[in-house]
């Protein structure tokens, strides 16, 4: 199995993707005007593509935070042999003026049957406001970017911290406005792990343990996999 990892890139290799239609997608049409946000200490990003010269089967792409790197070992065993996987983790919020970009070079790999979208766990000092517009921004980006992707909106889990997890209900309700205004399925994986179960689950008040990661990754993976195109019909496509 070969893998593509990537810590650092160049942005400076594409300003703008292409729709299925061939028609350019410009993400700086889809960025905030203004971001009051102020950076983490530390920043990250990484990517994972597994088999990319493999075009004989459709690629479902994850796009979250360290909770969707943590469960993704578990989502490519589940999906062995009917998709590849390319995740994209970062503790960017999508108000952060890179976000779109790096999203652009990470798209641009390639082709996506099927995308799962969550952001917002970094999100505790964000203007909400600012939130919902950035996030409504990004999914309209994907849509255009990706028209033939099944979008998935995956919500973000239960943290141990009363005001932290009371900030995640809030960005919870914002993602799930905005699936419901472009009619796009949502993966409840709040509701999933129940928070009043989770004090045995988690590892330090955030991140989970391998039981939990286990349940995360068999219900994100059964939840999509319906929406994963056959291989046969796939290869008559192309």
């Amino acid at each position: 199995m070969k893998h593509l990892f990537l810590v650092c890139m160049i942005l400076s290799c594409a300003l703008a993707g292409s729709a299925a239609d061939g028609k350019p997608v410009d993400f700086r049409e889809y960025k905030l005007e203004r971001s009051s946000r102020v950076r983490e200490t530390m920043e990250w990003t990484t990517f994972f593509a597994t088999n990319l010269s493999d075009r004989s089967k459709p690629r479902v792409l994850f796009i979250g935070d360290s909770i969707c790197r943590d469960y993704q070992s578990v989502v490519a065993k589940e999906l062995r042999g009917t998709a590849n996987c390319t995740q994209w983790t970062t503790s960017r919020c999508v108000t952060d003026p890179l976000y779109l970009q790096e999203l652009e070079v990470f798209l641009s790999f390639a082709p996506h049957a099927v995308i799962c979208f969550n952001n917002g766990l970094h999100s505790q000092f964000t203007d909400l406001r600012e939130y919902e517009a950035a996030y409504r921004k990004a999914v309209a980006y994907l849509k255009a970017r990706s028209p033939h992707s099944r979008i998935f909106i995956v919500l973000c889990t239960p943290v141990q911290s009363e005001y932290y997890n009371s900030v995640v209900l809030r960005v919870n309700r914002i993602a799930k406005k905005i699936a419901e205004e472009e009619r796009l399925p949502v993966i409840d994986v709040y509701t999933f792990l129940n928070r009043a179960e989770c004090a045995g689950k988690w590892r330090d008040g955030v991140h989970f343990n391998p039981e939990a990661n286990t349940a995360l990754g068999r219900k994100i993976s059964g939840t999509i996999k319906p929406a994963i195109p056959e291989k046969r019909k796939l290869e008559k496509k192309g």
